[in-house]
């Protein structure tokens, strides 16, 4: 008689006070997002999520601790998102193949998801330049991680080397972020987003070669079509 295959483990359920905690960072970043951080305060909050202000302070002491567990929230998605996408092609995928496929995490974790993730993405473009300093390790630690993907395309030659890397990093995260400001679901999907920003950057910018296989005539020098 055959014996009775085992039932799959089920995920355990989150407990109510881990379930809480992130309904209210949640609630929190679509509030931060509506009326600006500095116009938000713990009350609000937690007239939001419904709930008393000291079952709230259970969970929050202040705005502040609110504040940083969204950003390293927010971080942690995109980069394990990147990582993972990396990591599943391989070290010995081509490394435009690994730029690329980072490049569409890192613009997917932003685009899609659930509103909670979306709305821990756009916390970041409300918030007053002094306090967009916070969790510069943390931010430092992601940035590496392109730092390496382009380092190693400029030595394969699949990256111009006649612009600063310290530039261009910068410029690919802040180019593929804030892709959350005008992406429109009704209009566009998130794959032409990838695309465009995909080709634009590597066959077009940053790439050593064109799409049509032009090379740039002095370094620079984008060759026109």
């Amino acid at each position: 008689m055959p014996e009775t295959p085992p039932e799959p483990k089920r995920r355990p359920k989150p407990r109510k006070a881990e379930t809480t905690r992130g309904e209210i960072l949640a609630a929190a970043a679509r509030l931060f997002a509506e009326k600006g951080y500095g116009e938000c305060n713990l009350r609000e909050l937690a007239d939001r999520v419904g709930m008393k202000a000291g079952s709230f302070y259970y969970h929050f002491k202040s705005k502040e601790q609110i504040l940083d567990e969204l950003l390293s929230a927010s971080i942690a998605m995109v980069s394990d998102a990147v990582t993972q996408a990396v990591a599943e092609l391989g070290a010995s995928a081509p490394v435009r193949d690994r730029i690329a496929a980072a490049m569409r995490a890192h613009i997917t974790a932003f685009l899609s998801g659930d509103n909670n993730s979306a709305s821990f993405m756009r916390v970041w473009e409300h918030l007053p330049p002094t306090l967009k300093r916070r969790k510069r390790e943390e931010r430092r630690a992601y940035a590496r991680i392109w730092h390496d993907l382009v380092a190693e395309g400029i030595r394969e030659g699949e990256i111009r080397d006649d612009m600063d890397i310290h530039l261009v990093v910068p410029f690919l995260i802040g180019t593929m972020s804030r892709s959350i400001e005008w992406y429109r679901p009704s209009r566009m999907s998130i794959d032409d987003v990838c695309h465009l920003i995909i080709t634009t950057c590597l066959d077009g910018g940053l790439g050593r070669q064109g799409q049509g296989g032009a090379k740039a005539e002095h370094p620079g020098t984008l060759v026109s079509r």
